[in-house]
Protein backbone atom coordinates (compact mmCIF):
# COMPACT_ATOMS: atom_id res chain seq x y z
CA UNK A 1 0.00 0.00 0.00
CA UNK A 2 3.02 2.28 0.51
CA UNK A 3 3.37 2.52 -3.59
CA UNK A 4 0.13 2.81 -3.92
CA UNK A 5 0.04 6.24 -1.36
CA UNK A 6 3.43 7.16 -3.28
CA UNK A 7 1.58 6.89 -6.59
CA UNK A 8 -1.31 9.03 -5.42
CA UNK A 9 0.87 11.69 -4.06
CA UNK A 10 2.60 12.16 -6.79
CA UNK A 11 -0.38 11.86 -8.72
CA UNK A 12 -1.51 15.11 -6.72
CA UNK A 13 1.80 17.03 -7.02
CA UNK A 14 1.70 17.21 -10.86
CA UNK A 15 -2.12 17.64 -10.85
CA UNK A 16 -2.79 15.21 -13.91
CA UNK A 17 -0.94 12.16 -15.41
CA UNK A 18 -3.48 10.05 -16.34
CA UNK A 19 -0.78 6.96 -16.34
CA UNK A 20 -0.34 7.39 -12.82
CA UNK A 21 -4.34 6.85 -12.04
CA UNK A 22 -4.33 3.73 -14.01
CA UNK A 23 -1.36 2.25 -11.53
CA UNK A 24 -3.36 3.67 -8.75
CA UNK A 25 -6.09 0.81 -9.65
CA UNK A 26 -3.67 -1.33 -10.43
CA UNK A 27 -1.42 -1.31 -7.47
CA UNK A 28 -4.42 -0.50 -5.10
CA UNK A 29 -6.52 -4.39 -6.55
CA UNK A 30 -2.80 -5.87 -6.06
CA UNK A 31 -2.32 -4.41 -2.98
CA UNK A 32 -6.09 -5.28 -0.87
CA UNK A 33 -5.96 -8.73 -2.72
CA UNK A 34 -2.39 -10.27 -1.05
CA UNK A 35 -3.27 -7.83 2.27
CA UNK A 36 -6.56 -9.84 2.65
CA UNK A 37 -5.18 -13.53 1.90
CA UNK A 38 -2.28 -12.18 4.14
CA UNK A 39 -4.84 -12.02 7.04
CA UNK A 40 -6.61 -15.17 6.41
CA UNK A 41 -3.31 -16.95 6.38
CA UNK A 42 -2.31 -15.50 9.22
CA UNK A 43 -5.52 -15.90 11.15
CA UNK A 44 -7.36 -18.77 9.80
CA UNK A 45 -9.85 -18.30 12.25
CA UNK A 46 -11.28 -15.42 10.74
CA UNK A 47 -13.47 -15.80 7.70
CA UNK A 48 -12.77 -13.92 4.86
CA UNK A 49 -14.06 -15.58 1.84
CA UNK A 50 -16.25 -13.07 0.54
CA UNK A 51 -13.55 -10.51 0.66
CA UNK A 52 -10.64 -13.04 -0.88
CA UNK A 53 -12.92 -13.69 -3.49
CA UNK A 54 -14.05 -10.33 -4.49
CA UNK A 55 -10.23 -9.10 -4.91
CA UNK A 56 -9.49 -12.49 -6.60
CA UNK A 57 -12.08 -11.67 -9.18
CA UNK A 58 -11.07 -8.22 -9.44
CA UNK A 59 -7.62 -8.89 -10.81
CA UNK A 60 -9.36 -9.22 -14.38
CA UNK A 61 -9.81 -5.08 -14.07
CA UNK A 62 -5.82 -4.75 -13.32
CA UNK A 63 -5.50 -6.91 -17.01
CA UNK A 64 -6.98 -3.62 -19.50
CA UNK A 65 -5.37 -1.06 -16.49
CA UNK A 66 -1.91 -2.39 -17.79
CA UNK A 67 -2.45 -1.88 -21.42
CA UNK A 68 -3.92 1.16 -21.09
CA UNK A 69 -1.36 2.81 -18.74
CA UNK A 70 1.21 1.69 -21.62
CA UNK A 71 -1.01 3.06 -24.42
CA UNK A 72 -1.19 6.60 -22.31
CA UNK A 73 2.47 6.40 -21.68
CA UNK A 74 2.69 6.80 -25.26
CA UNK A 75 0.37 9.51 -25.40
CA UNK A 76 -0.49 11.42 -22.43
CA UNK A 77 -4.34 12.44 -22.84
CA UNK A 78 -7.33 13.67 -20.88
CA UNK A 79 -10.00 10.53 -20.06
CA UNK A 80 -11.48 9.17 -22.75
CA UNK A 81 -14.87 7.64 -22.65
CA UNK A 82 -13.93 5.42 -25.13
CA UNK A 83 -11.17 3.60 -22.83
CA UNK A 84 -14.64 2.71 -20.42
CA UNK A 85 -15.27 -0.55 -23.29
CA UNK A 86 -11.81 -2.07 -21.50
CA UNK A 87 -13.33 -2.85 -18.64
CA UNK A 88 -16.91 -4.11 -19.97
CA UNK A 89 -15.75 -7.66 -19.80
CA UNK A 90 -14.31 -6.93 -16.41
CA UNK A 91 -17.21 -6.10 -14.33
CA UNK A 92 -19.48 -8.30 -16.03
CA UNK A 93 -16.90 -11.34 -15.10
CA UNK A 94 -17.30 -9.96 -11.62
CA UNK A 95 -20.97 -9.54 -11.62
CA UNK A 96 -21.65 -12.88 -13.28
CA UNK A 97 -19.36 -14.28 -10.76
CA UNK A 98 -21.31 -12.93 -7.51
CA UNK A 99 -24.47 -13.63 -8.69
CA UNK A 100 -23.55 -17.20 -9.45
CA UNK A 101 -22.15 -16.96 -5.74
CA UNK A 102 -25.24 -16.14 -3.98
CA UNK A 103 -28.34 -17.57 -6.81
CA UNK A 104 -26.23 -20.36 -7.99
CA UNK A 105 -25.87 -23.59 -6.08
CA UNK A 106 -22.23 -24.44 -4.59
CA UNK A 107 -22.07 -27.42 -6.64
CA UNK A 108 -21.96 -25.42 -9.78
CA UNK A 109 -19.81 -22.71 -8.69
CA UNK A 110 -16.23 -24.45 -9.26
CA UNK A 111 -17.76 -24.82 -13.06
CA UNK A 112 -18.54 -21.07 -13.21
CA UNK A 113 -14.75 -19.58 -11.65
CA UNK A 114 -12.99 -22.23 -14.29
CA UNK A 115 -15.12 -20.99 -17.06
CA UNK A 116 -14.56 -16.85 -15.77
CA UNK A 117 -10.68 -18.36 -15.51
CA UNK A 118 -10.39 -19.55 -19.00
CA UNK A 119 -12.03 -15.78 -20.12
CA UNK A 120 -9.55 -13.82 -17.79
CA UNK A 121 -6.39 -15.98 -19.13
CA UNK A 122 -7.34 -15.41 -22.70
CA UNK A 123 -7.57 -11.71 -21.70
CA UNK A 124 -4.30 -11.47 -20.18
CA UNK A 125 -3.28 -13.34 -23.16
CA UNK A 126 -4.78 -10.77 -25.75
CA UNK A 127 -3.64 -7.46 -23.81
CA UNK A 128 0.09 -9.27 -23.14
CA UNK A 129 0.15 -9.54 -27.31
CA UNK A 130 -1.20 -5.97 -27.96
CA UNK A 131 0.75 -4.58 -25.30
CA UNK A 132 3.89 -6.00 -26.89
CA UNK A 133 3.20 -4.90 -30.10
CA UNK A 134 2.63 -1.50 -28.67
CA UNK A 135 6.31 -0.99 -26.47
CA UNK A 136 7.85 -2.13 -29.27
CA UNK A 137 6.97 0.21 -31.94
CA UNK A 138 6.37 3.02 -29.74
CA UNK A 139 8.53 3.06 -26.74
CA UNK A 140 11.42 0.63 -27.19
CA UNK A 141 13.12 2.00 -30.11
CA UNK A 142 12.35 5.53 -29.17
CA UNK A 143 15.28 8.20 -29.89
CA UNK A 144 15.79 11.89 -28.83
CA UNK A 145 18.84 14.01 -29.86
CA UNK A 146 18.27 16.14 -26.54
CA UNK A 147 20.67 14.16 -23.80
CA UNK A 148 18.00 14.44 -20.89
CA UNK A 149 15.42 13.69 -23.18
CA UNK A 150 17.62 10.40 -23.80
CA UNK A 151 17.77 9.53 -19.98
CA UNK A 152 13.89 9.89 -19.44
CA UNK A 153 13.67 7.74 -22.47
CA UNK A 154 15.91 4.54 -21.60
CA UNK A 155 14.14 5.16 -18.03
CA UNK A 156 10.91 4.73 -19.23
CA UNK A 157 12.14 2.11 -21.85
CA UNK A 158 13.47 -0.15 -19.18
CA UNK A 159 10.13 0.41 -16.64
CA UNK A 160 8.26 -0.77 -19.22
CA UNK A 161 9.73 -3.80 -20.39
CA UNK A 162 10.82 -4.21 -16.48
CA UNK A 163 6.69 -3.92 -15.91
CA UNK A 164 5.81 -5.95 -19.09
CA UNK A 165 8.13 -9.05 -17.86
CA UNK A 166 5.61 -8.72 -14.35
CA UNK A 167 2.62 -8.90 -16.30
CA UNK A 168 3.63 -11.98 -18.65
CA UNK A 169 4.96 -13.74 -15.32
CA UNK A 170 1.99 -13.24 -13.18
CA UNK A 171 -0.04 -14.68 -15.54
CA UNK A 172 2.67 -17.66 -16.23
CA UNK A 173 2.77 -18.09 -12.02
CA UNK A 174 -1.23 -18.41 -12.28
CA UNK A 175 -0.68 -21.18 -14.66
CA UNK A 176 1.83 -23.05 -13.46
CA UNK A 177 -0.25 -22.56 -10.11
CA UNK A 178 -3.07 -24.33 -12.13
CA UNK A 179 -1.07 -27.02 -13.36
CA UNK A 180 0.28 -27.98 -9.55
CA UNK A 181 -2.59 -27.87 -8.11
CA UNK A 182 -5.14 -29.16 -10.37
CA UNK A 183 -7.35 -26.22 -8.91
CA UNK A 184 -8.49 -24.92 -12.36
CA UNK A 185 -10.41 -21.50 -11.42
CA UNK A 186 -9.39 -21.42 -7.39
CA UNK A 187 -6.19 -19.72 -6.04
CA UNK A 188 -4.16 -21.64 -3.68
CA UNK A 189 -2.48 -19.21 -1.05
CA UNK A 190 0.41 -21.51 -0.61
CA UNK A 191 1.76 -20.05 -3.92
CA UNK A 192 0.96 -16.52 -3.34
CA UNK A 193 4.28 -15.92 -2.20
CA UNK A 194 5.45 -15.74 -5.82
CA UNK A 195 3.15 -13.08 -7.49
CA UNK A 196 3.60 -11.06 -3.85
CA UNK A 197 7.32 -11.10 -4.61
CA UNK A 198 6.76 -9.60 -8.16
CA UNK A 199 4.38 -6.88 -6.71
CA UNK A 200 6.68 -6.08 -4.04
CA UNK A 201 9.61 -5.49 -6.89
CA UNK A 202 7.01 -3.10 -8.73
CA UNK A 203 6.09 -0.57 -5.75
CA UNK A 204 10.16 -1.05 -5.10
CA UNK A 205 11.04 0.11 -8.40
CA UNK A 206 8.30 2.94 -8.22
CA UNK A 207 9.39 4.12 -4.93
CA UNK A 208 13.07 4.29 -5.67
CA UNK A 209 12.34 5.76 -9.33
CA UNK A 210 9.82 8.02 -9.08
CA UNK A 211 10.42 9.87 -12.48
CA UNK A 212 9.01 7.19 -14.40
CA UNK A 213 5.33 8.53 -13.44
CA UNK A 214 6.09 11.85 -15.14
CA UNK A 215 6.11 10.44 -18.66
CA UNK A 216 8.07 11.30 -21.61
CA UNK A 217 6.49 15.14 -21.23
CA UNK A 218 8.39 14.90 -17.78
CA UNK A 219 10.47 18.33 -18.79
CA UNK A 220 7.06 20.89 -18.85
CA UNK A 221 5.50 18.88 -15.63
CA UNK A 222 8.48 19.39 -13.52
CA UNK A 223 8.63 23.22 -14.77
CA UNK A 224 5.14 23.73 -14.31
CA UNK A 225 4.84 21.39 -11.29
CA UNK A 226 8.19 22.62 -9.44
CA UNK A 227 8.58 23.69 -5.70
CA UNK A 228 11.78 23.64 -5.31
CA UNK A 229 14.99 26.24 -6.43
CA UNK A 230 16.79 23.66 -8.87
CA UNK A 231 13.44 22.17 -11.53
CA UNK A 232 15.27 20.31 -14.34
CA UNK A 233 17.02 17.88 -12.38
CA UNK A 234 17.66 15.80 -14.88
CA UNK A 235 19.41 18.60 -17.12
CA UNK A 236 21.63 20.09 -14.26
CA UNK A 237 23.63 18.40 -11.91
CA UNK A 238 25.47 19.77 -8.91
CA UNK A 239 27.95 17.25 -7.70
CA UNK A 240 31.82 18.48 -8.52
CA UNK A 241 32.68 14.53 -8.95
CA UNK A 242 31.14 14.99 -12.42
CA UNK A 243 33.28 17.39 -13.05
CA UNK A 244 36.53 17.13 -14.81
CA UNK A 245 38.25 20.94 -15.04
CA UNK A 246 40.03 21.52 -17.66
CA UNK A 247 42.30 24.67 -17.24
CA UNK A 248 43.38 26.92 -14.25
CA UNK A 249 41.28 29.52 -15.22
CA UNK A 250 38.38 27.00 -14.70
CA UNK A 251 39.22 25.77 -11.20
CA UNK A 252 39.68 29.65 -10.11
CA UNK A 253 36.07 29.66 -11.47
CA UNK A 254 35.12 26.93 -9.36
CA UNK A 255 35.97 28.71 -6.25
CA UNK A 256 33.92 31.36 -6.67
CA UNK A 257 30.68 29.49 -8.95
CA UNK A 258 30.06 26.63 -6.33
CA UNK A 259 29.05 28.43 -3.35
CA UNK A 260 26.08 30.02 -5.58
CA UNK A 261 25.73 27.14 -7.71
CA UNK A 262 22.11 25.76 -6.97
CA UNK A 263 21.03 29.61 -7.08
CA UNK A 264 22.23 30.44 -10.11
CA UNK A 265 20.57 27.42 -11.66
CA UNK A 266 17.54 28.69 -10.28
CA UNK A 267 18.04 32.41 -11.53
CA UNK A 268 18.67 30.68 -14.71
CA UNK A 269 15.71 29.01 -14.89
CA UNK A 270 13.38 31.36 -13.27
CA UNK A 271 14.82 33.81 -16.10
CA UNK A 272 13.92 30.55 -18.96
CA UNK A 273 10.47 29.94 -18.16
CA UNK A 274 9.33 33.15 -16.41
CA UNK A 275 10.24 35.73 -19.03
CA UNK A 276 9.69 35.76 -23.14
CA UNK A 277 13.47 36.34 -23.64
CA UNK A 278 14.07 33.43 -25.46
CA UNK A 279 11.53 34.27 -27.86
CA UNK A 280 14.70 36.07 -29.51
CA UNK A 281 16.06 33.81 -32.14
CA UNK A 282 19.72 35.23 -31.21
CA UNK A 283 19.20 35.02 -27.52
CA UNK A 284 22.74 34.65 -26.11
CA UNK A 285 24.42 34.27 -22.64
CA UNK A 286 25.36 37.66 -22.81
CA UNK A 287 21.86 38.43 -22.84
CA UNK A 288 20.88 36.26 -19.62
CA UNK A 289 23.72 37.38 -18.47
CA UNK A 290 22.60 41.13 -18.48
CA UNK A 291 18.99 40.19 -17.07
CA UNK A 292 20.24 37.51 -14.26
CA UNK A 293 23.13 39.98 -13.00
CA UNK A 294 25.34 36.76 -12.97
CA UNK A 295 28.89 37.32 -14.51
CA UNK A 296 28.98 35.72 -18.08
CA UNK A 297 32.36 33.66 -16.90
CA UNK A 298 30.13 32.31 -14.30
CA UNK A 299 26.99 31.30 -16.62
CA UNK A 300 29.51 29.68 -19.37
CA UNK A 301 31.59 27.53 -16.67
CA UNK A 302 27.45 26.82 -15.22
CA UNK A 303 26.48 25.43 -18.87
CA UNK A 304 30.27 23.81 -19.54
CA UNK A 305 30.78 21.95 -16.72
CA UNK A 306 27.15 21.45 -14.73
CA UNK A 307 24.62 20.93 -17.83
CA UNK A 308 24.27 18.05 -19.83
CA UNK A 309 22.94 19.82 -22.91
CA UNK A 310 24.40 22.65 -24.55
CA UNK A 311 23.28 26.26 -24.73
CA UNK A 312 21.72 25.43 -27.92
CA UNK A 313 19.68 22.81 -26.76
CA UNK A 314 19.22 24.02 -23.46
CA UNK A 315 17.44 27.02 -25.84
CA UNK A 316 15.22 24.51 -27.36
CA UNK A 317 14.13 22.88 -24.16
CA UNK A 318 12.97 26.39 -23.03
CA UNK A 319 11.45 27.30 -26.53
CA UNK A 320 9.60 23.79 -27.24
CA UNK A 321 8.11 24.24 -23.53
CA UNK A 322 6.82 28.00 -24.44
CA UNK A 323 5.36 26.40 -27.82
CA UNK A 324 3.49 23.42 -26.07
CA UNK A 325 1.75 26.41 -23.25
CA UNK A 326 0.93 28.87 -26.05
CA UNK A 327 -1.06 25.53 -27.88
CA UNK A 328 -2.87 24.84 -24.35
CA UNK A 329 -3.84 28.04 -24.41
CA UNK A 330 -5.12 28.20 -28.01
CA UNK A 331 -2.59 29.72 -30.14
CA UNK A 332 -3.08 27.77 -33.11
CA UNK A 333 -6.79 28.79 -33.38
CA UNK A 334 -5.77 31.84 -35.01
CA UNK A 335 -2.15 31.13 -35.99
CA UNK A 336 -0.08 28.42 -38.13
CA UNK A 337 2.49 26.32 -36.86
CA UNK A 338 5.11 27.59 -38.48
CA UNK A 339 4.08 30.95 -36.85
CA UNK A 340 4.29 29.28 -33.71
CA UNK A 341 7.55 28.30 -34.13
CA UNK A 342 8.88 31.46 -35.76
CA UNK A 343 7.43 33.19 -31.88
CA UNK A 344 8.70 30.89 -29.82
CA UNK A 345 12.36 31.87 -31.62
CA UNK A 346 13.33 28.93 -34.04
CA UNK A 347 14.74 30.58 -37.01
CA UNK A 348 13.38 27.46 -39.02
CA UNK A 349 10.43 25.82 -39.31
CA UNK A 350 12.01 22.40 -39.88
CA UNK A 351 14.26 22.94 -37.10
CA UNK A 352 11.35 23.70 -35.05
CA UNK A 353 9.19 20.52 -35.64
CA UNK A 354 12.30 17.92 -35.27
CA UNK A 355 13.17 19.78 -31.45
CA UNK A 356 9.66 19.52 -30.82
CA UNK A 357 8.91 15.55 -31.76
CA UNK A 358 12.58 14.67 -29.99
CA UNK A 359 11.44 16.84 -26.77
CA UNK A 360 7.91 15.58 -26.64
CA UNK A 361 8.07 12.66 -28.51
CA UNK A 362 5.27 13.36 -30.95
CA UNK A 363 4.56 15.94 -33.54
CA UNK A 364 2.86 19.14 -32.92
CA UNK A 365 -0.61 18.04 -34.72
CA UNK A 366 -0.62 15.56 -32.45
CA UNK A 367 -0.02 17.88 -29.44
CA UNK A 368 -2.49 20.42 -30.89
CA UNK A 369 -5.27 17.57 -31.30
CA UNK A 370 -5.16 17.40 -27.03
CA UNK A 371 -6.48 20.29 -26.57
Amino acid sequence: MIGTVFIFNKNNYLQETLINKYLIVITTIASLRLFFHGIQLVYPKINLIILTNFWDVCIAVIIPCFYLYFENLINEVKFNKSSLKHFIMPFLLILIYFIGLFFISKNYIHIIRKILSVIVFLGYFIYSSYGFILLKKNIWFRKSEIKSVQLQNKLIKNWSIYLYIAFTMILLIRILESILTSKFGNFDDRYLWMPSLIWIGIHVKIILTPEILYGYNFLNKSIDAAAEKVVLNSVWFTDDNEVALTSEKDKKLQEKVNPFLKQYIHQIEEFSFYSEAFRNTDLSIEDISNAVKIPVSHINYIFKYHCRETFTDFKKIVRIHDATKLIETGFLKTNTIESLSTHCGFSSYNTFNMAFKSITGITTQEYAKKF
